[in-house]
Order: structure tokens, then sequence, then C-alpha cells
């Protein structure tokens, strides 16, 4: 592990006396709880620092730096942890995977496929090969590394399943598509925004959107609308939220209850984990024009 201000770290050898060559190869990896691979070979980045001859003792391998075509992937490496850290925190049983449907050693490995040259991506190929797939500018934005990683999160939580998504091929945060894509969409957005102390979606290309909204917004209405379905979790997940400042109920109980959509979540499944439905909890999905 580097340090936390400056990244640096220190590499102990088990084998005593000298050491005829040493060099420190890095992987674009975590543990085994996520990894990034390159879409042309399914294989991890990889790079070495400098190789150093006979050491005897204490060395310095200098500044270690990523190549530049490989930034990117330890980019989504590094922006990962923002999404374990609260995910993990959560799990019911605390171990280290990232749900607590996972055996403490047997953790399901998030993998991420990106390239420097791929066009086509930001999306969770579930059902096929189980990864997400980035396009390779779509590294920029941490917002869209968390986003997928989002769907990621709630097919975990929900056993390998995620709900149908009608209408879903053209989704953004204000038109109405279908409660599914809305629930899994909106879902992914809080995720995100929750896990970076946010309120918003920052795009690839750094453009902004403010998740903020209320029953006057020109949004349409109701829980189709994924903007509407990710706000009211961030206001349900708020430190003075009645939720208990935090999502960790939430992310129990999707361990254990699945839901089709919002409404389910909301009036079937929030009961079965002792989460409040009525007073502040219905006044905020009502403020989203989310009527139950």
């Amino acid at each position: 592990m580097t340090g936390a201000e400056k990244g640096g770290f220190r590499a102990c050898a088990d084998k005593g006396g000298p050491l005829t060559e040493v060099h420190l190869k890095f992987r674009s990896s975590s543990a085994n709880l996520w990894r990034v691979v390159n879409p042309g070979t399914g294989a991890q980045y990889t790079f070495e620092s400098r190789h150093l001859p006979e050491v005897r003792k204490s060395e310095s391998l200098g500044v270690v730096r990523v190549p530049r075509g490989q930034q990117s992937a330890w980019k989504i490496v590094d922006t990962l942890n923002e999404l374990y850290w609260p995910a993990s925190d959560a799990n019911s049983r605390g171990s280290l995977c990232w749900t607590s449907r996972q055996p403490d050693d047997a953790c399901e490995q998030l993998t991420f496929s990106w390239g420097k040259d791929e066009t086509e991506g930001g999306y969770f190929d579930v059902g096929d090969s189980n990864q997400v797939v980035l396009a390779a500018g779509d590294a920029d934005s941490r917002h869209t590394i968390l986003h997928e990683a989002g769907h990621w999160l709630q097919w975990q939580l929900y056993g390998h399943w995620l709900p149908a998504t009608p209408d879903c091929e053209e989704h953004t945060f204000a038109l109405a598509s279908s409660p599914g894509c809305a629930w899994t969409e909106g879902f992914a957005d809080a995720a995100a925004a929750y896990a970076l102390g946010d309120y918003r979606y920052v795009d690839v290309d750094g453009t902004p959107f403010d998740l903020h909204n209320d029953r006057d917004s020109d949004w349409d209405r109701g829980d189709s609308v994924q903007g509407r379905i990710g706000s009211s979790l961030l206001d349900l997940w708020a430190e003075d939220g009645p939720d208990g400042g935090g999502w960790d109920r939430t992310i129990a109980l999707m361990s254990r209850h699945r839901s089709d959509d919002f409404r389910e979540h909301f009036t079937v499944d929030r009961p079965k984990a002792d989460l409040s439905t009525t007073g502040e909890a219905r006044d905020i999905v009502r403020e989203h024009t989310l009527d139950y």
C-alpha cells in the first residue's frame, strides 16, 4: 500500500543476503477485488520499475510512474476504491468482499475492460462477459467509472440478477424511460454520487449535471425517470436523512430482497428492513414526484 499523501512505499524481500537483481512489477488490479484488462488480450496492464543489480541493502527505486498510455487504467483502479470502501463498510457480515452474498474466501472480482484506442463502451455487459466495458475517454469521468461499477454492485447484491429494463437504450436523467430502467440507472447514478460525496453526474467531457429536483422541476414525473430515483435515494441516504445517515441499511436490504423497480423497493421491501415509508421518507419521494 502506498502512502496517502505522496504515494511512497517500501518493498521487502524475504530472502536474506545480496540479491543479484531486483525490480517490482505492477498490475492494474487491487488484490482480487477488481482489475482492469486490455480488451484485445484480456490481460491486465503491467509495467515494471527500473531493475537494480546486486542489491545488498536498502535501495531507492526513485520515482515510479505509470507509462502514459496506461495511466487511465490505473485511474480506474484507484477510483474503484471510492465505491468499494462504503460498500464493504455496509457489508452486514463485515467480510472483505463487496457484498454479504459472497463467501469470505472467494470474493468475486469486478472486471473493467478498457483500451486507449477503444471507441465503444460505457456499459455493464450483463449476461455475456459480466464486465464493465469502457471506451477510451470514459475513464476521464470518475462518475462514469463508478456509475458502471454501480450496475455491477446492484447485480451482485441481487445475486446475479437485474430487473427488466425496457426503453433503456437512450435513457437520460430528466426524461421518462421505464420503471425498471429508472431503478437500475437511478441506483447507479446515486451510488456514484454517494461514493464521491456529490449530488451531480460529471460527464467525460467535464459537463456536470445537477441531480437536485423537486415537484416544480420541468423534468418528467414519476418513477420512470432515473433522476427522480437517484435523487430520492441520495436524500434518503443523506447525513440528516431518515435512513440513519448513509446507505448501509439499503445495501443490507438489497442483499436480501430483489426489487423490480423503485416502487417495490420503497413500498414493499423497505418495511422488511424496518426502513420508514412514512413521514420524512414519504415526503422525500413525493417531493421527487413519486406519489406512493
